[in-house]
């Protein structure tokens, strides 16, 4: 999504494939859990399982393209806080509000309930998947500073950095659950990285594949997609088959299945030699519209589901990617009409 928020002169085609790959699986993870709730073993929640295990990299995606194209920039706080910071924040403060106003659709609107819709935004009380968007500010905060390391670093110095972060926020954070590291109390509270942070770890990754990727043979990154698929597929299967309900401890972006099939992904997208002119004029344009279709997606999912547009309907293994694609031209369809007002387009969208 290069809308956050400073855009490239030059596009890089490679990106803008990574980016529309990773807004359509942010659509599968959404519309693939409605049917993830069923319970665990029937024919419905294996093919939701398997959209939905297939479409985790990507939140990653998105931190990894803002590392590859942040990072080989000369980066500025003052760029950053007068400029990248205040148009993610009014993004997200602005359409939190919107989608607090939507909520009362039904019920009434009311002085009360538009108040509280107020101070609930204002209070950071905002939908599910504004994570992302808090995230990113720490991301962008730390770029000046991430940007002076990795100018002056050797390559194993980066391949260090990005060890110590894969222990602390990606291995960590599921080992807690695991025997025998249940036993050390502190593991957690102590040496954890936390999820906003560690997504800085997913930027500097994107950084170093996009400078080094090159040097790593394509069948790598394709047993590394391999191997993130079917840790975190068949991860989530035995532990929510144990439990008989769903068991997301193996579905988190900051975990090792997710964070192998970002790596691998990303990494065969930036190798590939070359992309047919349609794709990347389609890309392109997705790319840009990532940013909106991330925003209001979730606004479309509930009015379809008003509508009895359900993915979780069966057979979902059809259904989910078919309501993926309405999500799609949707909010592709918003970002074409919002774009062209000009302080829409630079602060909203």
């Amino acid at each position: 999504m290069d809308k956050w928020p400073v855009r490239s002169p030059e596009r890089d085609p490679a990106l803008d494939v990574a980016r529309t790959l990773a807004i359509i699986l942010v659509l599968v993870t959404h519309t693939a859990s409605s049917a993830l709730v069923r319970a665990p073993g029937t024919f419905e929640w294996w093919s939701a399982l398997a959209w939905g295990s297939l479409a985790r990299p990507s939140v990653p995606l998105f931190f990894m393209c803002t590392g590859a194209l942040m990072l080989c920039r000369d980066i500025t706080p003052k760029r950053i806080f007068t400029h990248s910071l205040p148009r993610i924040v009014c993004a997200m403060l602005v359409w939190a509000f919107l989608y607090r106003l939507a909520s009362l659709v039904g019920g009434g609107f009311t002085l009360a309930g538009v108040w509280d819709a107020v101070k609930r935004t204002l209070l950071l009380q905002h939908e599910f998947h504004f994570y992302f968007l808090h995230a990113l500010l720490l991301v962008y905060a730390f770029l000046p500073a991430v940007r002076v390391f990795v100018r002056s670093a050797s390559r194993r110095e980066v391949e260090y950095l990005l060890a110590l972060w894969f222990a602390t926020g990606i291995l960590i954070p599921l080992l807690k659950y695991f025997w025998p590291f249940t036993l050390i109390s502190q593991l957690d509270s102590r040496y954890k990285m936390t999820m906003a942070y560690s997504a800085i770890g997913y930027a500097l990754l994107g950084h170093y594949l996009r400078q080094y990727g090159h040097t790593v043979g394509r069948r790598w990154f394709a047993l590394a997609f391999g191997a993130g698929w079917a840790f975190t597929f068949g991860g989530c299967a035995a532990a929510s088959l144990r439990e008989g309900v769903l068991n997301e401890t193996f579905l988190e972006g900051m975990s090792p299945g997710p964070m192998f099939m970002a790596l691998g992904l990303f990494g065969l997208i930036l190798t590939q030699k070359a992309w047919p002119a349609p794709a990347v004029k389609v890309t392109g344009r997705l790319a840009q519209a990532a940013f909106c279709i991330y925003l209001v997606h979730i606004l479309f999912l509930r009015v379809f589901l008003r509508i009895g547009i359900d993915p979780g309907a069966s057979p979902c293994v059809v259904f989910i990617p078919v309501v993926c694609l309405l999500l799609l031209i949707t909010g592709w369809l918003t970002w074409e009409v919002l774009h062209r007002i000009p302080f829409v387009k630079t602060y909203l969208v």
